[in-house]
């Protein structure tokens, strides 16, 4: 099963990356429809505010010269994990914008 979800990530990662990213070019109508005073109900809905809720976010420095690296939360609840991947194993750090012992310890 992990196999097969690292594969699917990897696939929509490329996608994101040629613009195919569908999340990013809704975001960008709704910074140009809010600069234009156009608001649609689709991102007031139930499902956008779900899609926008990362509670994991992920990030990859990418510069293994580095010896520390970190990310935040991108929502009050989540967890912010940077992380960077070096010949000899990996570095990584976990952070959150509040004390998560009573959820996760």
């Amino acid at each position: 099963a992990l196999r097969n979800a690292t594969k699917q990530h990897s696939k929509l990662v490329k996608e994101a990356s040629e613009g195919n990213g569908v999340d990013r070019h809704l975001y960008a109508l709704k910074c140009i429809g809010e600069k234009n005073d156009i608001y649609s109900e689709l991102f007031s809905s139930d499902a956008w505010k779900a899609l926008n809720h990362t509670v994991i976010s992920t990030s990859n420095c990418g510069n293994p010269s580095l010896r520390l690296f970190g990310f935040g939360p991108v929502c009050p609840d989540g967890f912010g994990i940077g992380y960077i991947i070096k010949d000899s194993g990996l570095q990584y750090s976990i952070s959150s914008k509040h004390r998560q012992t009573q959820r996760y310890a």
